[in-house]
């Protein structure tokens, strides 16, 4: 009852009663939303967007509820399945560069990976077995039993522990520029020690506080400044990702894949400890998915070893 009279004046008049008097008084003195016309002002003013780029190939827009989450994905092209999984802070739209030749010889599936672009941003679940589920959720509701995996950055540990976990279903494993966190063997070192950003990024809030307003200018950072090629992104896809990574919850949730490093080494650890059967497996760096994959392979017999089956065989693209 306390509680209750604590919200009522002496004279009657109820809190809101008051809140809704200044409404009506603030109308009118005038306290109201922008004019039509300062909107079209602001709208002129604003800086000229750049356009959307044209995709080359007729992606097919789709979404499914996997493992708990939603996930958004696209799909073209016809024969052997490729699923791909990107890294951050991209979405499906980097492997166009592959989709678009290739369509005409393997089927690809993109999906936005949990946490990302058009996909659910839930606040947990971005362990690689976890996220792997996730793809093996996703092929099950394309009906789809066997498939190549082709992996990018952070996309790379949960595309290994897909490997494994589905070992009977994936037929190889290309990865690209991952950073393998939690493995042990002569000359290893953590990602975290060479790239500063790693660390960084698992520090979600401080990262958040730093780049939210700046999106563009960070980005950028990585793809021209970081980048081996500064003009291997066009800038109309930079902007893409801009655009992506200004999305409500998108920064925060992707930052999620650099928070849970220490559960992804982990994880990777673990399964690295096991050899890796039923996929033939490509490690990439200097050129996508070349000559170049045997010989590192060859100089690092350890991590040959344990992860490849039946020698190199990525996809034959």
């Amino acid at each position: 009852m306390s509680d209750q009279r604590s919200e009522t004046s002496t004279d009657g008049t109820t809190r809101r009663n008051v809140l809704l008097g200044a409404g009506t008084m603030a109308a009118a003195m005038g306290l109201q939303a922008p004019s039509a016309h300062a909107a079209e002002t602001a709208e002129n003013t604003a800086a000229p967007q750049a356009p959307m780029p044209a995709d080359k190939v007729d992606l097919v827009h789709k979404r499914a509820t996997v493992n708990g989450v939603r996930l958004h994905y696209v799909t073209v092209g016809k024969g052997p399945v490729v699923l791909c999984m990107h890294g951050w802070p991209q979405n499906h739209r980097e492997f166009l560069p592959i989709m678009e030749p290739f369509s005409d010889r393997y089927s690809f599936i993109a999906p936005d990976l949990r946490g990302y672009a058009d996909s659910d941003k839930p606040f947990s679940g971005y362990e690689p077995k976890t996220i792997a589920q996730d793809m093996i959720a996703l092929m099950d509701a394309e009906g789809v039993r066997k498939f190549h995996i082709l992996s990018h950055d952070l996309g790379g540990p949960p595309s290994v522990a897909l490997a494994y976990l589905a070992s009977d279903r994936a037929m190889s494993l290309s990865t690209i520029e991952t950073p393998f966190f939690g493995l042990s063997f002569p000359g290893y070192v953590d990602p975290r020690v060479p790239y500063w950003h790693l660390s960084m990024h698992m520090n979600m809030d401080v990262t958040r506080m730093l780049v939210e307003g700046r999106e563009e200018q960070y980005l950028r950072h990585f793809f021209r400044d970081f980048a081996y090629n500064p003009t291997a992104v066009p800038e109309a896809e930079v902007q893409q990702y801009v655009r992506q990574m200004r999305q409500p919850g998108n920064l925060r949730a992707s930052l999620n894949h650099y928070g849970y490093i220490p559960q992804m080494a982990a994880q990777t650890g673990e399964l690295a400890k096991q050899k890796l059967t039923g996929s033939d497996v490509g490690l990439g760096r200097q050129q996508l998915l070349r000559k170049p994959l045997h010989r590192q392979c060859k100089s690092n017999r350890k991590l040959c070893q344990r992860w490849c089956h039946r020698g190199l065989r990525p996809l034959g693209f």
